[in-house]
């Protein structure tokens, strides 16, 4: 049996542990700039971080990845949870089982398709199994796939909006003043973050967000708010780490953050999971 094969087999044998008993608590790890940081070529957590995921699951604690990206462009190497809550909260399972689905509405993606493309700017369009983009070409786009390691086996051309439930969008922008433009006419129907580092912005349902999807996975297995905790970075983790009992900014972090945190760790270089989860106790 390969390295691979081992971990792939120690990791099933720690979910099914996991499974027999009630939960100790959950912990909830953001991605992008919280395990990995793709801009600075880690797309990996560091070896202390999966020792300290690891750790965790021999606790009988959750772990649970909640991330912006959809579960298709998940990298291979943060497939290593309990769960998942995937496109900023919009869709959530544990073992395959979905545990939380919002679709964007058929009609009010048409609308906002439609506005999009007559205000030329380029769009993803997010399911669970595929993504498919307006311009698979575009300059921001094509280097958000090269920074952040998206599959491009994944990312297919938009042909039709005919059956697709989409979970959530990402909006590219090549000038300020058309994102501007974009979050004057839609920000009181659509929630819209930015994404630090790029000229992009995840746009989903008002009240949908990655605090929605926490609070559905603890009421899914039992776990009380004051037994969560929760690591992140960016705007997209303040209602995540406001829905748990105790909220880690990461090293670089949007100063929003700093409302809903407990306390500041390490960068991703730094090991500041190990280092905050040892000062909470947890391992």
């Amino acid at each position: 049996m390969g390295v691979k094969d081992r971990r792939a087999a120690d990791w099933e044998r720690r979910m099914m542990k996991q499974m027999t008993k009630p939960y100790q608590g959950a912990v909830f790890f953001d991605a992008d700039g919280t395990l990995i940081d793709g801009p600075a070529g880690v797309f990996s957590p560091t070896p202390k971080t999966c020792a300290a995921i690891a750790r965790l699951q021999e606790q009988n604690i959750l772990t649970v990845l909640a991330t912006g990206r959809s579960e298709c462009y998940i990298l291979p190497d943060l497939r290593r949870f309990g769960c998942y809550i995937t496109a900023n909260g919009a869709h959530a399972e544990c073992g395959g089982a979905v545990i939380h689905d919002r679709a964007i509405a058929s009609n009010a993606l048409r609308d906002l398709t439609a506005y999009l493309d007559g205000a030329k700017l380029n769009y993803v369009l997010e399911t669970p199994a595929l993504c498919y983009c307006k311009d698979l070409n575009e300059r921001c786009f094509h280097g958000m796939m090269q920074k952040y390691g998206f599959p491009k086996e994944n990312f297919l051309p938009l042909s039709s909006l005919d059956g697709l439930k989409i979970n959530k969008l990402m909006v590219m922008y090549d000038a300020m003043d058309k994102r501007d433009r974009f979050l004057r006419d839609f920000g009181d129907r659509y929630d819209i973050t930015d994404q630090p580092g790029n000229q992009a912005c995840d746009v989903g349902q008002k009240g949908v967000s990655k605090g929605s999807g926490v609070e559905q996975v603890l009421a899914y297995f039992h776990i009380p708010r004051e037994s969560a905790c929760a690591f992140g970075d960016a705007d997209n983790d303040y209602d995540m780490l406001a829905a748990v009992g105790t909220g880690v900014a990461m090293g670089r972090h949007t100063k929003r953050l700093e409302e809903v945190a407990a306390f500041v760790t390490g960068t991703v270089q730094e090991d500041g999971i190990d280092t905050a989860l040892r000062k909470l106790c947890l391992i």
